[in-house]
């Protein structure tokens, strides 16, 4: 048998078949060296007596050892060696067992280190990204600070709740400013083809078993609307919101009117090819594919999100004061001048059209999403106007603007409860007589 199959063979014993084979070799071997040595010892002794007298002088005469002392001696010692290889084994145990305590602590340990580093690492990304996204928000709630050349002041939290409610205000009244202008526009264009129609407060109904309906009047009618919107909304977008610079509610004003108007147009077709209605029924009667209008609808959404991202230097110039639209308060000014508005103002729409909610109508005012969430990533857009640093206006809520938007809405909801049956008729005749 070779050496390695010894020692393989070795391994594969159970701990206790070691244990006794270590004991069993440990008192063999002692026997062994003990008789040995007694041997030697004796064959030494002889070879002594055996030497002449007068070479060593005096006889040696070996002293003679009972035979109970030498039994005595091997007993001691083939226990001391069995007691000393115990524990030489309960050390190595105990050894071990340390060992494996030790690994298990230092993997606890690594475990530990581990679970922190990410946690720190995750804390890092967010604080990173909150300061690249939202930089406000690792400042104090209860008041925003701001310096000057002259010392500090504080401006407190309360006013972001000014801008919030002023804003939501006027997000309210340029919706149903471009609602009204979209149904009206619907309802005259149905007109020309001798088309009756009754406008709600939640839908413009028609007749829809009528023999007038062909092809191209559905084409044309459906798309005048969204036309007419996203027209008014270019014009307000691009003229009137530029052109006023001193009152900047009005400004703000202009700007929804203009983000209400596109969407009424880019966020209207993907929410009428979602729900087969209004918009989408000039993709149905164009008999586009389904490829296309999902194509043409994600294009359409991803404008609305380029314009919403540009628009951020506008938002910005409707600030009362610098000190709102640094960077430290930008993010905070941005949420409650345009985040918290949609929010709240396509809430509170949901809530007054309740129980005849349009699908097509909440998409729209879901699309606005596309529009308004990209003015928070727009971290480089700096206003378009210079501010003057001793001209500070005074923030407060703008009663004229929220009196406005209860009266519209009051008016817009019981007016229209019953609906209103519209009959528009237009004749044109020219009388030519000879003379």
């Amino acid at each position: 048998m070779s050496n390695r199959f010894r020692r393989s063979h070795h391994r594969k014993r159970s701990f206790l078949g070691r244990l006794i084979h270590d004991i069993r070799k440990r008192i063999t071997g002692r026997k062994h060296t003990h008789s040995s040595h007694s041997h030697s010892q004796r064959s030494f002794s002889v070879s002594d007596t055996d030497k002449p007298e007068g070479e060593t002088g005096v006889p040696v005469v070996p002293r003679p050892e009972s035979h109970t002392s030498s039994k005595r001696r091997k007993k001691t010692k083939s226990s001391d060696g069995g007691m000393n290889f115990f524990q030489e084994r309960i050390h190595t145990i105990r050894k071990q067992l340390k060992k494996y305590s030790h690994e298990r602590k230092k993997a606890r340990y690594k475990r530990k280190a581990r679970r922190k580093r990410r946690i720190e690492s995750r804390r890092q990304r967010w604080a990173a990204f909150r300061r690249r996204v939202l930089p406000s928000l690792g400042h104090s709630g209860d008041s925003v600070s701001r310096s000057d050349g002259e010392g500090g002041s504080k401006h407190p939290a309360i006013h972001f709740l000014y801008y919030a409610a002023n804003s939501t205000a006027l997000y309210m009244i340029a919706y149903i400013l471009l609602y009204m202008i979209y149904q009206l526009t619907v309802l005259v264009m149905a007109s020309f083809w001798g088309l009756d129609s009754v406008l709600f407060y939640y839908d413009l109904a028609f007749n829809d078993y009528s023999p007038l309906w062909h092809r191209w009047n559905i084409i044309l009618i459906t798309f005048s609307g969204p036309f007419i919107a996203l027209v008014i909304g270019l014009a307000f977008y691009n003229f009137f919101a530029k052109k006023q610079k001193s009152r900047k509610l009005l400004k703000l004003l202009f700007i929804w009117i203009g983000l209400h108007g596109i969407n009424f147009f880019l966020g209207a077709f993907a929410s009428g090819v979602s729900f087969n209605e209004g918009f989408g029924y000039v993709a149905n009667w164009l008999y586009l594919n389904v490829f296309l209008k999902i194509l043409i609808s994600l294009v359409f959404l991803f404008a609305l999100g380029i314009i919403g991202y540009y628009s951020t230097g506008r938002f910005l110039d409707t600030s009362n004061s610098i000190y709102r639209i640094r960077k430290e308060n930008r993010a905070m000014f941005l949420l409650s001048q345009a985040v918290i508005p949609w929010f709240a103002g396509g809430l509170i729409i949901f809530l007054i059209r309740m129980p005849n909610n349009m699908p097509y109508d909440t998409g729209i005012l879901i699309t606005m999403f596309f529009a308004v969430i990209p003015v928070l990533f727009n971290t480089k857009a700096k206003p378009t106007e210079v501010y003057d640093r001793v001209v500070r206006r005074q923030t407060a809520i703008n009663w004229a603007y929220i009196a406005l938007f209860i009266l519209l809405f009051a008016a817009y909801r019981i007016g229209l409860n019953t609906g209103l049956h519209v009959i528009l008729k237009m004749r044109f005749s020219i009388d030519i007589t000879p003379i």
